[in-house]
């Protein structure tokens, strides 16, 4: 009997040995990346990195990772000659395959998301001072245009072709029935807005944009992902 409780403390002891020695390999690993990511892809300063699965060094002996999870305070992305920041940004990247010196990787496939302050969107659409964007409510972007000496707004809808972001539809103008031709003259204004995006984060592509009470909210989705360090 002492002889089987000694082998069974000792097969404890091994496996927290093990347990440990894989998170001291995980903590590190994820270091490593971190700092391999840090301001590329579009990346401002140092991203956090999660390699999800366990145990870590069957993956890493393999050099195949089921999931990797990046979260960055800010990415750089570019449009119409012109570099904005995309805030919070996180993306999932899944079936991560890396090189021999770890120095590159493929991805099956990926998703992500960001938030684009409003005033960034309206640099992008190239907006003048005059024109101001807010949230409309569920699926609406709030404008506001001085026009005349008077402020007139209206509500518009967006899709998205691609990487480009585009004004879907307009709604009405209220309030501007003595104006004749104001309405028309928001619509034409607004209406043929578009700007493309470029230098996507981690490879990514714009799959959709949803207008939130704190921005113009990006999501992402990717496959067969290059990634260099």
């Amino acid at each position: 009997m002492r002889t089987l409780i000694k082998v069974l403390i000792g097969v404890v002891v091994l496996a927290g040995l093990l347990v440990g020695a894989d998170r001291i390999a995980l903590s590190t690993a994820q270091s490593k990346a971190a700092d391999q990511l840090a301001n590329r892809q579009g990346i401002s300063g140092r991203p956090s990195v999660t390699i999800d699965g366990f145990p870590f060094l069957t993956q890493a002996l393999d050099k195949k990772f089921d999931s990797v999870r990046l979260s960055a305070n800010s990415v750089q992305l570019s449009g119409g000659g012109q570099t904005v920041q995309l805030d919070s940004f996180a993306a999932k990247l899944r079936g991560v395959r890396v090189s021999g010196d770890y120095k590159s990787a493929t991805v099956d496939s990926g998703t992500g998301s960001g938030r684009l302050p409003y005033a960034n969107v309206e640099s992008l659409l190239g907006l003048d001072s005059r024109t101001t964007l807010g949230y409309g409510g569920p699926g609406l972007l709030k404008v506001s245009v001085q026009v005349l000496g008077q402020k007139v707004g209206t509500t518009v809808k967006l899709r998205t072709d691609g990487n480009r972001v585009l004004v879907d539809s307009v709604g009405d103008v209220p309030g501007v029935g003595l104006l004749p031709g104001v309405s028309s003259m928001v619509s034409t204004a607004i209406g043929s807005k578009s700007f493309t995006l470029q230098d996507m984060p981690v490879g990514l592509t714009l799959s959709q944009v949803t207008p939130e009470p704190d921005g113009l909210v990006l999501a992402f989705q990717g496959s067969s992902l290059q990634l260099a360090g």
